[in-house]
């Protein structure tokens, strides 16, 4: 029952220090300015690795400008949210019993309950030779399609490419431009200053944890399209070696 009645207790200090923040800021307002901060620095690294270091490739030039905008995006974060939770004001001498319970937040346990089955075993005998017949089939229509379909092609290619700048764009707004994980740090590096001022002993998944978990997601969709967009760029259009640069070259083609 003390476990319960601590854990209740650490909810209820979150849940004020989350009131508080709301109505002492506009987490929205610094949520854009900590986007277009990184976003610039994005930009910035582009233009280094373009004019200075000569990176002729789209696709690794878009990796590493990702790479290092993230970096510096959580850099930012760490250091916005420590200004917010330092800020004069904000009262975070809350009373904070003494909390002893441990085990983590995100202890995930993993039960392998069973084992499946081995891949032969009631798997039917005709397998083999179904997967013969599709695979022969495709190589008739394949043999069997006319040259003109080879026109498809390129506009096949410009599709891909504008769906890999709009779900990319979206990944980087919602990666970077959301204060979610603002609030998130906040609380932890908070947290962090009422356990230094009381004897408050709960494991706790830290700023960079809490921050990575809130945004790994769109950071993984924002490099998987910006790693096709620049593959795809680099393949049929190796002349360009920028996006802008692409886009005028489609615009005068069309």
């Amino acid at each position: 029952m003390k476990i319960l009645s601590n854990w209740r207790s650490v909810r209820l200090w979150e849940t004020q220090l989350e009131r508080e923040l709301h109505r002492k800021y506009s987490l929205r307002t610094h949520g854009i300015l900590i986007g277009s901060f990184t976003l610039l620095l994005m930009w910035g690294v582009s233009a280094l690795q373009m004019h200075l270091l000569h990176v002729d490739s789209l696709a690794v030039r878009y990796f590493l400008t990702l790479g290092v905008g993230y970096l510096g995006y959580l850099l930012v974060l760490r250091w916005w949210a420590k200004r917010l939770v330092e800020e004069r004001g904000l009262d975070f001498d809350v009373d904070a019993p003494d909390f002893e319970f441990g085990g983590g937040r995100g202890g995930s346990s993993h039960s392998h309950t069973g084992i499946g089955k081995a891949p032969g075993d009631g798997g039917g005998g005709g397998g083999g030779s179904g997967l013969s017949d599709v695979a022969s089939g495709a190589l008739d229509v394949a043999g069997g399609a006319d040259e003109g379909a080879v026109v498809v092609i390129p506009v096949i290619a410009v599709f891909l490419i504008c769906a890999a700048i709009l779900f990319g764009a979206g990944s980087l707004v919602l990666l970077y431009f959301s204060w979610d994980a603002l609030l998130a740090v906040a609380i932890e590096i908070a947290f962090s200053y009422v356990s230094a001022r009381a004897a408050v002993r709960v494991a706790r998944e830290g700023w960079l944890m809490a921050a990575v978990r809130l945004t790994w997601k769109p950071l993984l969709g924002a490099v998987i399209c910006a790693v096709a967009l620049g593959a795809l760029l680099d393949h049929f259009m190796p002349q360009v070696n920028s996006l802008p640069e692409a886009v005028r070259v489609l615009l005068k083609k069309h």
